[in-house]
């Protein structure tokens, strides 16, 4: 029996990464809010429910670290934000956020606080993905695979990536080998080689 093959991921590109980080406006309280978002997603590779259930106790943004709590599958783990520019934009949101346990918060009135939804995270990912003009159906999951993707690429080290992803199985991982790989492809159709 043929196996079916499983359809690959959506990734971005740096360029179009760049776009989408581009479209928070920063003059105000949600664009700064909601670019820290999107940068942390894009350098930890966190899921959705993970940024929405980060607890402002579990992140250490003196050292630049954090700590998921029981993520899929209950298991905890540190990750590190090794992105400076990432770093320094939840650093700058930390001071303007309302007090809470939950470290991503509404900054509405009346709502100041309350925990940031998964709904709404989706919602805003897609509607900047829309605005910076990218012409792929993109989800914070798209965000998770493109951190994976890059990781791997410049890495080669698929079992920190399982760590930092928190996957039980290996082969849940394997699948930014081959993404990683495409580019690899591309290149190549793109060869002319030697003729005779």
């Amino acid at each position: 029996m043929i196996a079916m093959r499983k359809k690959l991921p959506t990734v971005l590109d740096k360029k179009e990464v760049l776009g989408l980080l581009a479209i928070p406006n920063k003059r105000y309280k949600n664009g700064i809010r909601n670019k820290a978002i999107l940068s942390l997603m894009v350098n930890t590779g966190l899921r959705v429910s993970e940024v929405s259930n980060l607890q402002a106790k579990d992140i250490n943004l003196k050292e630049g670290k954090l700590r998921v709590i029981e993520g899929k599958g209950s298991k905890d783990r540190d990750l590190i934000i090794g992105n400076k520019q990432a770093l320094e934009l939840l650093r700058e949101y930390n001071r303007i956020r309302p007090k809470s346990s939950y470290f991503f918060t509404s900054l509405e009135e009346g709502k100041a606080g309350k925990q940031v939804s998964v709904r709404y995270l989706q919602t805003m990912v897609k509607r900047y993905s829309e605005r910076a003009k990218i012409n792929k159906n993109v989800s914070p999951h798209t965000l998770r695979h493109t951190f994976a993707t890059e990781f791997y690429r410049e890495t080669k080290d698929i079992e920190t990536l399982r760590k930092i992803l928190g996957h039980s199985d290996i082969s849940t991982t394997q699948i930014y080998v081959t993404l990683a790989n495409i580019d690899v492809e591309k290149a190549m159709n793109g060869f002319s080689g030697f003729s005779v």
